[in-house]
């Protein structure tokens, strides 16, 4: 299961390196004003970074045979705590928006479940 955890977070690494693509930044970002721009662009950048961090040191872990369950367990909180957020912020009408709560909820499940051994 670390190991599965760990992939997914790679793989929220790949998906928020495409943020400028799918979203079509900068361009859609500049009505928000040059700092929203430049602090949505750098949180983005700062995430994908974490979750590179991440993820890497979950495989590390994964290869250990003495694995300890609070990375695992972090991540867990991260991820729910997300899905949270994704009900608060976000309209859940269309698809897409369910499709990633979906998976949030998935990749909390992966990471508690990782931490149980």
């Amino acid at each position: 299961m670390l190991l599965a955890a760990g992939l997914l977070d790679l793989g929220f690494a790949l998906f928020h390196a495409a943020f400028w693509r799918l979203f079509g930044w900068p361009e859609k970002l500049e009505r928000s004003g040059s700092l929203n721009t430049a602090i949505t662009q750098t949180l983005n950048v700062m995430l994908g970074f974490v979750f590179l961090a991440y993820g890497a040191a979950l495989l590390w872990q994964s290869e250990q045979a003495s694995a300890q369950p609070l990375l695992p367990l972090a991540g867990a909180g991260f991820w729910s705590l997300r899905l949270v957020l994704q009900f608060i912020w976000f309209d859940l009408r269309p698809w897409p928006s369910r499709l990633i709560a979906a998976i949030f909820a998935l990749t909390a499940l992966v990471h508690l479940l990782a931490a149980r051994g």
